[in-house]
């Protein structure tokens, strides 16, 4: 049994296991490179970011928040290539990741761990659900 699922790991880390959604084909244009940098940006500052709030240390998650936030500036000008149509519920979307941000900017001041807490939950809630349609 442990070495069939470590071997559906190994094979799954691999790339080899069907992807979880169709792959999109696009070609890679700077402006789509971008949105790719600051997504991986945002994605590293936000790891940092969740673990210097678990370490207590809020000086150094609002460091990482603040790069988060400055790559999160970026949503306005991205094109979608996937449900382009719905560029509505992306802005909505995006305008209420970067309400989350400042928010949570605030509990990080007041350096409220709760609060922290909660807003990092509805954070991680929220890139789910916006990679799921936009992804």
């Amino acid at each position: 049994m442990k070495t069939t699922m470590s071997i559906t790991l190994v094979l799954w880390l691999a790339g080899f296991a069907p992807a979880a959604e169709p792959a999109h084909s696009h070609t890679m244009t700077p402006a789509m490179r971008n949105q790719h940098n600051s997504m991986s940006v945002m994605n590293k500052q936000w790891t940092a970011c969740k673990k210097s709030l678990e370490a207590g240390d809020f000086a150094a998650a609002g460091r990482a928040l603040e790069g988060m936030q400055k790559a999160a500036s970026a949503l306005e000008k991205f094109k979608l290539h996937k449900n382009s149509e719905m560029k509505e519920n992306f802005r909505e979307q995006a305008d209420n990741f970067r309400k989350n941000l400042s928010e949570l900017g605030k509990a990080i001041r007041e350096k409220d761990k709760a609060r922290t807490h909660s807003l990092s939950a509805t954070i991680d809630n929220s890139c789910v659900q916006c990679h799921s349609a936009f992804r």
